[in-house]
């Protein structure tokens, strides 16, 4: 199974794809329903505000712009989608992969701490692992589906041929998600969605013309 990336280099590509984070009110009942497995919506609300403060710091210490609070609420949903499907999946054939592919190391940890403290810390690395793991898993199933052996060369294909393993299962296990998301379960799993998506795809999202009041807040400095 290839390496998963550093999470240096990937506080930059998540600060990137979440520039469409969003935060807001919780509403009643659940988030995202794949099978049998359910996200609520307080649980959901939770991520995605961490994943706010996370990437508002993120943002701010590389010198940027606060992400706008518009739609890391998909960006969540996607993520659950992509690894409640994978999981699925992965049950379904007998895949597994090791924690060591998607746990963040004890470096990867202290850094994360000094950038944000002890609060939400625990939320934020979970939605980092759960991006890891669902990336893991969909390779390994695209491993499986093609009867190929993952490399670092090829590891972009499988995940993409795993993925489209994951959207057609979605699609029968009828997974359902808050329709104000406003995601097409169809059109999922969305790479233009996921935390590692590159810098150049979110470029036409401009987080500085939202209100303040849209745009995510991070964890001020003490220096």
């Amino acid at each position: 199974m290839p390496r998963r990336r550093p999470l240096r280099p990937l506080l930059a590509a998540a600060a990137a794809s979440l520039v469409l984070a969003g935060c807001g009110s919780t509403f009643p009942g659940e988030a995202v329903v794949v099978g049998d497995t359910r996200l609520s919506m307080d649980r959901f609300s939770a991520l995605a505000d961490a994943g706010c403060t996370y990437l508002a710091t993120a943002a701010a210490v590389q010198g940027g712009q606060a992400p706008g609070q518009g739609a890391v609420r998909q960006v969540i949903a996607t993520q659950q989608l992509q690894l409640a499907g994978a999981e699925k999946v992965a049950a379904d054939r007998g895949i597994e992969v090791a924690p060591s592919e998607y746990e963040l190391r004890p470096a990867d940890l202290q850094q994360l701490e000094e950038l944000i403290g002890d609060d939400q810390l625990d939320d934020i690395v979970e939605i980092l692992e759960r991006d890891f793991k669902s990336q893991a898993l969909r390779t390994a199933i695209g491993a499986d589906e093609t009867g190929t052996t993952p490399t670092q060369e090829n590891a972009e294909q499988l995940l993409a041929d795993g993925s489209a393993v994951v959207t057609d299962e979605l699609v029968r296990l009828d997974a359902a998600v808050d329709p104000r998301f406003g995601i097409d379960i169809e059109g999922q799993p969305d790479p233009g969605l996921q935390l590692s998506v590159a810098r150049e795809q979110l470029e036409e999202v401009d987080p500085a013309t939202l209100p303040a009041a849209q745009q995510c807040r991070g964890v001020e400095s003490s220096e």
